[in-house]
């Protein structure tokens, strides 16, 4: 292939990777209940995995798309393919992770019941510990 037309064609198929998750995210949201346009709902009980699970899906097709650029041997096309599905999916993983994270937080960390005779106030003599 001319390197003209392989990169015109990495230009063409790179708007396309970034307009394509875009459209995902917005299905997901859509499918998760997410009310875009109503604004007396309450938006807080959505979970953000779904939009980002598809985003997920549409870094996977643009990776599988760089296969059959190798066959036209593509160079730019294929890095450019490999780059933007590398990253579609490393961003749907982070942001499943974060969706994941705020809807099952972590306890608050308990402490361990302390002997108070152990609290030391200036770290001087025993003198200054509690309880003794």
């Amino acid at each position: 292939m001319h390197p003209a037309a392989d990169i015109a064609l990495a230009i063409g198929l790179l708007v396309i990777d970034v307009i394509a998750p875009l459209i995902a995210f917005l299905f997901g949201l859509d499918a998760a209940g997410y009310k875009m346009f109503d604004p007396a709902a309450d938006n807080s009980s959505v979970s953000l995995t779904r939009p980002f699970a598809y985003v997920a899906v549409v870094g996977g097709i643009v990776l599988v798309s760089a296969f059959p650029l190798f066959t036209a041997r593509a160079i730019i096309s294929i890095g450019v393919q490999a780059l933007a599905g590398l990253v579609l999916v490393l961003v749907a993983a982070i942001g499943i992770d974060d969706a994941d994270r705020k809807a099952h937080p972590q306890p608050a960390p308990t402490s361990p019941s302390i002997n108070p005779g152990a609290l030391c106030r200036s770290g001087g003599d025993n003198s200054e510990c509690g309880g003794s």
